[in-house]
């Protein structure tokens, strides 16, 4: 809304002409993409404006005239047939930069989503991978390890986070190794005296801590999470049981009206019930959903965390923040090539992540043609179908509410918008391959080194300096 009234005050209160506050303001004004999510792509229809702000509307009018005395595609009016208004039509119209916040999220809104206007615009499309309060994130919640890396590397990484990558010379340094890992430990045990504080669950320091902490949305695949962990259960109660026990843990808030998300947190709550209270199970899986996840959370989880799920379908990730936190910290992401994951990849190399899943390119196809029907993964395969159906067998149907889990289900095999059942099989073997690789400890540990010396590019001091180059120009 910046735009138009910024165009208001400019006529109105400084006698510009229309023209020349249209000219002022597309110079002035920036516009910053963080998500293709459609409801996040705010429209509103013109008459709850004219309630609220009825001396925009002939402004808006007059701007998307302007549109379509230019352009007749219906793609890039501002005021659509519907009588819709398009917020982010008039900042990428009326606004001088562009801007998507990771590599692939930036193609993807050139290529797919905003394809029309960057056809119109390329000069003003541009990229700024997002970054993190490093500082924040390894100076204030990992005290341990920031010393250790002061005592290391000297105390210059704290303004410059690119000296990290200095830890890269202590790669094949067993004592360093050894003291990440033992300061890994340390959180570790933090975590689970908190845990046990604020939940009433006791879980094991020594296992394989797997966090998926992040806002409840399916297209972050939780479910899909879940889906794996039913998995493993299954397997246990089958006599296969993994070497070292591991501990799944989730954090999230789902939106009030999100009926589909609720579900997911009651089943991981169901689960959690089943596999808690199961003595054949517990012993070698424990689930844990905590309660109130927030920054304060955070900060003990992120410092803790042995694998950073970051499974969303790719192409419907911006960025996301939690996996650059997870990796300064010494975490190794298990993920798709979606948002800055596909930067991580880069960083580390093949051999510090765990990728897998459908590329971005091949869900965009799904979705243009409309051909994925998530039944026929279900139909075509055993592991899919008896993981899928748990979820209204006799064991979650006895711990929940069964309103709640056949609606999920129902939703899974019928519609699926997020494709879960797309990458399960390919999911439940990479993460097998994790734990299996979590055993072989001098090469885990050099992967949690490698993470931390990378993670240096993904500060917002970088960010920032990108944003002010490029867009903001402060010291001009």
């Amino acid at each position: 809304m910046i735009i138009p009234e910024l165009i208001r005050i400019l006529v109105n209160d400084k006698a510009f002409t229309v023209d020349e506050a249209i000219d002022v303001v597309s110079k002035t004004c920036a516009y910053t993409n963080h998500t293709i999510l459609a409801e996040a792509l705010e429209t509103w229809p013109i008459g709850y404006i004219e309630k609220v702000a009825p001396k925009l509307v002939p402004i808006i009018k007059e701007l998307d005239k302007r549109v379509k005395a230019k352009y007749k595609s219906p793609k890039v009016q501002i005021i659509d047939k519907e009588n819709r208004v398009h917020m982010a039509h008039i900042d990428i119209h009326y606004g001088f930069s562009v801007n998507g916040v990771a590599a692939i999220h930036t193609e993807i809104l050139k290529n797919t989503e905003l394809n029309a206007f960057y056809k119109i615009y390329p000069e003003k499309f541009n990229n700024k991978t997002n970054g993190i309060t490093f500082r924040r994130w390894l100076l204030s919640c990992n005290h341990e390890l920031a010393d250790y890396l002061s005592e290391i590397l000297g105390p210059y990484y704290k303004k410059d986070a690119s000296q990290l990558e200095k830890l890269l010379e202590f790669k094949e340094n067993e004592m360093v190794l050894d003291r990440l890992s033992e300061i890994k430990l340390d959180a570790k045990k933090r975590l689970a005296d908190y845990i046990e504080e604020k939940e009433g669950i006791s879980i094991d320091p020594h296992s394989i801590y797997d966090i998926q902490v992040k806002r409840m949305h399916e297209y972050k695949r939780q479910q899909m999470n879940a889906l794996y962990i039913i998995h493993k259960y299954l397997e246990i109660k089958r006599g296969k049981k993994p070497s070292t026990p591991i501990t799944f843990i989730f954090g999230a808030k789902a939106a009030p009206a999100y009926v589909i998300a609720k579900d997911v947190i009651h089943l991981i709550l169901v689960l959690q019930d089943i596999i808690n209270n199961d003595p054949d199970v517990r012993p070698y899986i424990k689930l844990v959903m905590v309660e109130n996840y927030n920054v304060s959370y955070a900060e003990k989880l992120i410092p803790a965390c042995d694998v950073s799920e970051q499974i969303s379908l790719a192409s419907k990730e911006a960025s996301g923040t939690g996996n650059m936190k997870f990796m300064l910290n010494g975490a190794i992401t298990l993920g798709t090539d979606d948002g800055a994951n596909v930067e991580i990849h880069e960083l580390v190399g093949d051999d510090n992540i765990y990728i897998f899943g459908k590329d971005a390119d091949t869900v965009i196809k799904h979705y243009k043609k409309g051909d994925y029907v998530s039944k026929d993964y279900y139909e075509k395969s055993k592991i899919v179908r008896e993981t899928v159906d748990f979820i209204v067998g006799e064991k979650c149907l006895k711990a929940g509410i069964r309103e709640n889990l056949t609606r999920l289900h129902d939703e899974i095999l019928n519609k699926d918008w997020f494709m879960t059942l797309l990458d399960l099989e390919e999911y439940i073997k990479k993460k097998d391959e994790v734990f299996a690789d979590y055993e072989k400890r001098t090469k885990w540990k050099k992967m949690m080194l490698t993470n931390i010396a990378k993670a240096g590019f993904f500060s917002s001091d970088r960010t920032i300096e990108e944003y002010n180059r490029d867009i903001w120009h402060l010291s001009d």
